[in-house]
């Protein structure tokens, strides 16, 4: 495992990751069980204090990382000042690289110091990366990347793509991918779970 990153030894993540590998979990499940599994990483990713001059900037990855945001940033002081932000990638079925689809990033404040990536699953590693890449050139001096669930060659793929500027809290980690990229045994296809959109 490389040196930038950190798996959790909780009992209660391990316990609450059970229940959500659970395919028949209903949608309201899953999105209560993401919050609460993110909430237990929060307190190992969160680097406080935080300076009062500092803009922590949030980054959501559309649309899993949606379901962790809100119990992320409570783990915040109340008076930290934070900036939420989205990027949309998608990974092309075929060739398994990373798509980018929506980024309105604005000019980097030069307060933001920081950024904290949220996403439920790295599967390959390359969605990651081409985050990781977009926010360093965005110029971000360091990245935490916030996953409840990633597979051993993928956190190797990602975690190398700029070791000295990123560290990755991590729930689990599941040891193989399949033929279709997606983590083993791993959670399914968490965005469709997350909001029932799964076609039967």
């Amino acid at each position: 495992m490389a040196s930038n990153t950190s798996i959790t030894s909780s009992p209660a993540f391990a316990a609450d990751l059970g229940k959500l590998r659970d395919m028949d979990l209903r949608p309201a499940c899953v999105r209560a069980t993401v919050a609460k599994l993110t909430a237990i990483l929060a307190k190992d990713a969160i680097a406080l204090p935080v300076a009062d001059d500092e803009i922590i900037a949030i980054i959501v990855i559309l649309r899993s990382g949606m379901a962790m945001m809100e119990s992320f940033i409570s783990a915040f002081p109340k008076n930290a000042n934070i900036v939420i932000y989205h990027l949309g990638l998608f990974r092309e079925s075929q060739t398994l690289q990373p798509v980018e689809y929506y980024n309105k990033l604005p000019r980097k404040h030069d307060a933001i110091k920081r950024a904290y990536v949220l996403d439920p699953l790295i599967a390959t590693g390359g969605t990651a990366a081409a985050t990781i890449r977009i926010l360093k050139t965005w110029g971000v001096g360091q990245i935490v990347f916030v996953s409840l669930l990633a597979s051993q060659a993928g956190l190797q793929n990602a975690a190398t793509c700029w070791s000295e500027g990123t560290k990755f809290v991590i729930g689990a980690q599941d040891a193989e991918l399949d033929d279709k990229g997606y983590v083993k045994p791993g959670l399914g296809d968490i965005g469709y779970r997350l909001y029932g959109t799964i076609l039967y």
